[in-house]
């Protein structure tokens, strides 16, 4: 095993966040209409035309918590993917460590819930389509894919590396 490589470190963070946010994308893709509906008609939370779309208040209360399970799940799919990715370049444990230590605190802040990223690329999403589904859709499917690859290409060169060494 080596020793905690920080840079290794800094670019599987930015990995995860991008692979965490487009699958929190991913999930919103699943529940456009009814996000898009709630925005507009938020206004009537307190009559027939909410019961209409979200017939139990169950709906309302378990969107958010709903949330915080798709973040998990991005979470520990990333995760394993650098548990893999580390192991197979001999890389130190204390990587997915120190990496799912700040992943924690980010959670924590509700950086992922508050759309940090998402923000910053709000514009570039909505030359594609003005269908906020279709803009989830494609956000998800790219962030995860630029997620999925920074993770991968945090650790190539040290594995290519240590190949040429044996």
């Amino acid at each position: 095993m080596k020793e905690l490589n920080i840079k290794v470190v800094l670019l599987q963070i930015l990995g995860m966040i991008f692979l965490v946010n487009g699958i929190l994308q991913l999930k919103f893709y699943t529940v456009a209409e009814k996000i898009v509906w709630a925005e507009t008609h938020s206004q009537y939370k307190n009559s027939e035309y909410w019961d209409k779309l979200i017939p139990t208040k169950e709906g309302i209360y378990n969107f958010w918590p709903n949330v915080y399970i798709w973040i998990f799940l991005g979470t520990l799919i990333g995760i394993s993917i650098m548990a893999f990715v580390n192991w197979k370049s001999k890389l130190s444990s204390l990587n997915i460590i120190l990496v799912a230590i700040v992943l924690y605190v980010l959670l924590r802040l509700k950086f992922f819930r508050k759309e940090v990223i998402s923000e910053l690329f709000r514009s570039v999403r909505a030359l594609f389509s003005d269908d906020f589904g279709i803009q989830c859709l494609i956000e998800g499917i790219t962030f995860t894919f630029i997620g999925v690859t920074i993770l991968y290409l945090s650790v190539i060169r040290i594995y290519l590396n240590s190949k040429k060494q044996h």
